[in-house]
């Protein structure tokens, strides 16, 4: 190293501003309570809780105008054996405080004797399915609440009522 590289190496080193560190995401891998309860449906009637980390609890707009309020839930994040084994929610519009109709909902659980029956999906937000919801989302101290109730059909009407609490990060 010639004595002029030393030098600018030196610059380098002792006159660089540091790198500010990346922002932590809210939304990601945030501690997660999950309730689940099935009514009539002929096989899998029950309540369902799970606690976990989710995946995504937040706003993902992904970049895309009309999405700005959008709500996202994805639950577990990779965590076996729950008893609610995936839970997904899409709402393009669903700000703090408020309530939509439009949404798509999957929930897949896990019996007490380890089954694991297709999930139940609430389709609110494509009218032609006939799978109406509703779902309402809070938000206080830095805890997002979601309690969303609809009709999945699969084959029959089956009520689908999910309450979920993700809370900041730790």
């Amino acid at each position: 190293m010639n004595a002029s590289s030393a030098l600018v190496a030196t610059f380098l080193l002792l006159g660089a501003e540091p790198l500010a560190g990346q922002a932590v995401d809210p939304t990601t891998l945030r501690p997660t309570d999950v309730i689940v309860v099935i009514k009539q449906d002929t096989h899998y009637d029950g309540t369902y809780r799970a606690s976990g980390i989710s995946r995504v609890c937040g706003k993902l707009d992904y970049m895309l105008p009309h999405r700005a309020d959008s709500f996202v839930i994805e639950f577990p994040d990779d965590e076996p054996n729950l008893a609610v084994r995936a839970l997904t929610f899409d709402a393009d519009t669903l700000s703090a405080g408020g309530s939509t109709a439009s949404f798509y909902l999957t929930v897949a659980v896990r019996t007490a004797s380890g089954g694991t029956p297709p999930a139940f999906v609430v389709r609110a937000k494509m009218p032609q399915y006939g799978e109406p919801g509703t779902a309402q989302r809070t938000t206080v101290a830095g805890r997002d609440s979601l309690a969303v109730a609809g009709i999945a059909t699969k084959g029959t009407k089956v009520d689908v009522k999910v309450t979920v609490v993700c809370q900041p990060k730790p």
